[in-house]
């Protein structure tokens, strides 16, 4: 711990505006003007807790703290008085509101030593967020919230039952605290223990006392309680089952912009149940709540994104959505990831990235997950036995065309089909095992369908029977045109053909440059056989420039 001196220093360094005579004079808007006089009343005007003893009244929850006037006027009062623990705890919180922790910290520490309930629960916060840290800082943050908790003061109660609840599951003393605090008026406590209760974590089951919890958690002004009334009605539980009750509560608790309370809402709205079914309605609820990086709102506003409800299709916002979702641990965001991987939605398609976010998914106990991974592993079979190892996502698996086993693979891939018969990709890993087996007419719907979905294999595969008439009228303006769609879009083979269409004239005039070019980066994305086509073509000279590298590394080569 620093010396009481060293903090006063930096205190001073941060403070240190004029004489201390020499305040300036404060207007607190709407305020008592009689405080002008008074800098420390001044600062407590703008930014004292309402948990503080004879604040009840008059102080002021974070989210209605004028920032703008309380700073200076905090600053002013510490000027004024730089000995008063009140006006340091007030200037700190205030920091800590505009996001200028290290200026706070100071403060806090004078504060906290010189016994202010409410400057140990600030310094503990700030040292012991809600995470558990093996950290000094962190025991002694939670040392400190202790410390404030015996004093009586209700936040720093509801700030280490949530320590006792999340970090090391201890429900029985996180109750304890959460009612405590209930008594002391802090709504959120309240709420907290109303949810406890109905979870029977920590004390006995008791939906009844839970809907009580609930309700003093609205009439102490936390909306989170109109969440916890609304499910209580939603699921029945200590009352008869009442959808239309529950979109009341829920409703309150939205025009509070409660984001449990706009979720519950918008599944209302997205399900019709108590309401009249509005996918709009329930595309802004989830809007509101997502803004707020509720998990459950990302994960459900992702499906709306998906399947175009009150809201146009938009594949890409709904794989954001879902990586946002998956992030804050919701277990279901792990089925919607796997699902776009596997259709190869707002993203490539990656069976083996699919398969990763089913086996979460399953692990956890999501059901879908669990039903996907077992057709994700039969599509997975066919990839690795008639897949091309060039395209997207295609990283371990696939084989080369020589190579492939035609009837192993027919095999593997008419299963997969029939596991997902809505997944192209697979049919194309089907038609390639086809047209090995020398059965292009079977091979060749499947390829058209490819083609139609911009799927890279096909458009390569179907080139090549365009090229040499196999199966279908010659074209090779078409072909050529399949290829570069294929080979812009990044597949190596297509990229190779291109090389050696520009090498050789086929249908083009000759062009060495494009064909190194072309060679160039099929080998960049991997196709190791082009570097001999390189090595022949930069041999044999006449092309005026040294190109080594240059697709490889760009202009700035």
């Amino acid at each position: 711990m620093k010396p009481r001196a060293v903090i006063a220093g930096m205190l001073a360094a941060l403070l240190l505006v004029g004489p201390a005579h020499a305040a300036p004079k404060v207007i607190t808007l709407g305020g008592d003007q009689t405080q002008d006089s008074d800098p420390v009343a001044a600062c407590g005007a703008l930014a004292a807790s309402p948990f503080e003893a004879g604040r009840a009244a008059t102080g002021l929850l974070d989210d209605q703290v004028f920032l703008d006037g309380a700073l200076p006027a905090c600053q002013a009062a510490v000027q004024a008085a730089p000995d008063s623990v009140e006006a340091m705890t007030w200037l700190a919180r205030v920091l800590l509101l505009v996001g200028r922790p290290d200026e706070a910290r100071p403060l806090l520490e004078m504060a906290s030593q010189s016994g202010g309930a409410f400057a140990a629960y600030l310094l503990g916060r700030l040292l012991a967020p809600n995470t558990s840290s093996d950290t000094e800082d962190y025991y002694r943050g939670v040392d400190l919230l202790k410390q404030a908790s015996g004093s009586g003061f209700a936040p720093a109660q509801t700030v280490l039952a949530g320590i006792f609840e999340t970090v090391d599951r201890n429900f029985e003393d996180a109750y304890r605290l959460y009612e405590s605090a209930s008594e002391l008026g802090d709504g959120f406590a309240s709420f907290k223990a109303g949810a406890l209760t109905e979870a029977g974590s920590g004390t006995d089951q008791d939906f009844a006392k839970a809907m009580a919890f609930y309700q003093k958690a609205t009439e102490q002004g936390a909306a989170e309680g109109w969440g916890g009334i609304g499910a209580l009605y939603q699921n029945g539980l200590g009352v008869d089952t009442d959808n239309a009750r529950a979109a009341e509560a829920y409703q309150r608790g939205a025009d509070a912009n409660e984001k449990v309370s706009l979720t519950a809402l918008a599944y209302l709205y997205e399900q019709g149940l108590g309401v009249t079914q509005d996918y709009d309605k329930s595309f802004a609820l989830l809007t509101k709540a997502a803004a707020q990086n509720h998990g459950f709102a990302q994960a459900a506003l992702a499906l709306h994104y998906l399947y175009g409800e009150g809201t146009p299709v938009d594949t890409v916002k709904a794989y954001n959505l879902a990586w946002a979702a998956q992030q804050n641990h919701v277990t279901y965001a792990e089925g919607i990831l796997g699902y776009l991987y596997s259709e190869g939605l707002g993203t490539e398609r990656s069976l083996a990235d699919a398969a990763s976010h089913f086996e979460e998914g399953a692990n956890a106990g999501d059901q879908y997950s669990a039903d996907r991974l077992v057709v994700i592993k039969t599509e997975l079979a066919c990839q690795d036995v008639a897949g091309s190892p060039y395209e997207p996502g295609a990283f371990s698996h696939g084989v080369a065309f020589e190579a492939l086993d035609s009837s192993a693979a027919i095999a593997a891939c008419e299963a997969a089909v029939q596991a997902n018969d809505a997944a192209v990709g697979d049919k194309v890993w089907l038609a390639r095992a086809y047209l090995k087996d020398g059965r292009v007419r079977d091979a060749l719907p499947l390829l058209e369908q490819g083609v139609a979905a911009n799927n890279v294999l096909a458009q390569y595969l179907y080139a090549g029977l365009l090229a040499t008439g196999d199966g279908l009228e010659q074209d090779q303006a078409r072909a050529i045109e399949l290829y570069r769609t294929s080979a812009e879009a990044g597949f190596a083979e297509s990229q190779y053909e291109l090389g050696l269409i520009y090498r050789n004239g086929r249908s083009v005039p000759v062009d060495k440059v494009a064909a190194l070019e072309w060679y160039r980066k099929a080998l960049f994305s991997g196709y190791e056989a082009a570097q001999a086509d390189i090595d022949a073509l930069s041999s044999s000279g006449g092309f005026g420039l040294d190109l080594t590298g240059f697709v490889r590394e760009g202009p700035a080569y």
